[in-house]
């Protein structure tokens, strides 16, 4: 049975991967949704690839994973911290994923860390990063002797990284059967290529040829690299990130995918590319909760062989749903004060508090020309470190309305003291001009209830939204939690 299963392992393949990149880290992301995975399927990824926070309960991450092993996707977890708590802490952490999840099939991947000096990992301690490696392929061998492990480099898992620590002499770690990395034929070498990386990562649109001239060299250096290390080592090799900022003008995505999975195919080297799901706003991302793939139809064919559905689920929009990064993404009037409720929210999770404290209502602003009202909106924000310039594509905003939707809104709340009215308010952002829709008035009282209502956006598509809750009645204490903006096309 274990030789079977080491067999197995050893000549998996995941197939076109797509990075789906959600809830884990400190940078504004939508929660897991199910149609994320469902979307990608359709669109004819084979494998997913995603980020657990270092510290967090396995248990968090469960339904992510079978949701994907439901769906025939084959997942990689990847811990991502933009902090580090030390080797035991991470030694620790990585034998509690793998014994919760040991009797998972071979389609479940374990990639042991993402880009480390991400992690914490400074310059100057390449050596000792790769021992944390090693400890921890040991601890995750101890209940999982023949899980498929991919293993990176320091730093930001360049090529040459690979090429100079995935190596026996720094991987020198040893199982108790005596057994260590050469031996071991379910690890693959990880890898990153962003090249050229002033055009991956570039914050406005730009000619790739004419700015970039040898691009097609930069990326095929990177590529034989990787594949001679493979040979070397006689291990596969996993491009687990590559990808590009959509800020260009589309056709040169297209270009630079194509010839990336020529180069791809031909090396025989796995590959997840970056990435499919973030939020709307995101650069990088190919999925929009409103639009599908469209505009970058021909990107999504590049990677997949197929032309990507028009529609997709319906799914969330709302970064920082469930509080999970505290107050991340969420805004206040001057007449509402904000603030974390730990324990308050659905299963004793994480809330917010809003307090509107003793002050008129409806108080008249006069630079606005309208009344104001006490608070707590979500929209895009365009100071935001990686927002989009000069891109072709549209839609890269946070919030969206699309002409002929269904938006169901949904949300848990409570009064903390008595009662308090609220009402739902969709406007245009950045400063809610105009009011598209504002819902009936909803009465919360000192239980937490779900709350659902529906619209119905007949009006012309809208790009940048403000989501708002509007609080009615001074000196109230109100929890919320779980807010929800998904949205359908009508049939």
């Amino acid at each position: 049975m274990t030789q079977e299963f080491t067999i197995q392992n050893s000549k998996l393949s995941l197939g076109r991967g797509i990075n789906t990149d959600f809830t884990a880290t400190e940078v504004n992301k939508v929660a897991y949704d199910k149609g994320f995975y469902t979307a990608s399927k359709d669109a004819g990824f084979d494998s997913v690839r995603i980020f657990l926070r270092q510290g967090w309960d396995p248990a968090f991450y469960q339904a992510c994973i079978d949701d994907a092993l439901d769906l025939d996707l084959k997942i990689v977890i990847v811990p991502f911290s933009m902090y580090c708590w030390g080797k035991e802490s991470l030694i620790r952490w990585w034998g509690e994923v793998a014994e919760y999840y040991k009797d998972y099939p071979a389609e479940l991947v374990f990639e042991i860390l993402n880009e480390p000096k991400m992690a914490g990992h400074p310059d100057g301690e390449e050596a000792e990063t790769m021992k944390w490696y090693g400890e921890c392929i040991k601890e995750i061998r101890k209940s999982n002797p023949t899980r498929l492990l991919a293993v990176g480099g320091p730093h930001y898992n360049g090529v040459k990284l690979l090429t100079n620590y995935v190596t026996p002499e720094h991987l020198d770690y040893k199982l108790e059967d005596g057994s260590g990395f050469s031996d071991d034929p379910n690890i693959w070498g990880v890898f990153h290529c962003y090249n050229p990386p002033a055009f991956t990562h570039a914050s406005k649109d730009q000619d790739l040829n004419k700015d970039y001239p040898d691009w097609r060299e930069q990326i095929l250096s990177d590529l034989d690299e990787a594949d001679a290390w493979s040979k070397k080592h006689n291990k596969r090799t996993y491009l687990s990130e590559w990808g590009a900022r959509i800020n260009h003008e589309i056709k040169y995505l297209e270009e630079y995918t194509a010839f990336m999975m020529d180069g791809l195919i031909k090396r025989d080297i796995e590959w997840c590319y970056y990435c499919g799901v973030f939020s709307n706003a995101w650069p990088y991302g190919l999925y929009n909760s409103e639009w599908g793939f469209a505009g970058v139809e021909g990107v999504v064919k590049n990677l997949t062989g197929i032309e990507p559905p028009e529609e997709v689920p319906p799914t969330n929009q709302i970064v920082n749903t469930d509080f999970q990064l505290d107050l991340a993404d969420w805004n206040t009037t001057d007449y509402a004060i904000k603030g974390t409720a730990d324990g308050q929210g659905v299963d004793g999770s994480r809330a917010i508090r809003v307090h509107v404290p003793f002050v008129p209502m409806d108080t008249f602003d006069p630079e606005m020309k309208r009344k104001m009202t006490p608070a707590l909106y979500q929209q895009y924000e365009p100071d935001w470190q990686f927002t989009v310039k000069g891109q072709v594509q549209a839609n890269k905003y946070t919030l969206q309305l699309r002409e002929g939707s269904r938006y169901r809104i949904s949300f848990f709340a409570r009064c903390e003291v008595g009662s308090a009215r609220l009402q739902v308010q969709l406007g245009h952002a950045p400063e809610n001009e105009p009011v598209v829709w504002t819902s009936d008035v909803v009465v919360l009282d000192d239980e937490l209830k779900r709350f659902e209502m529906t619209y119905d956006h007949k009006l012309e598509s809208v790009h940048n939204v403000r989501f708002s809750f509007n609080f009615l009645d001074r000196h109230s204490e109100i929890i919320l939690d779980q807010i929800e903006l998904r949205g359908s096309r009508k049939s």
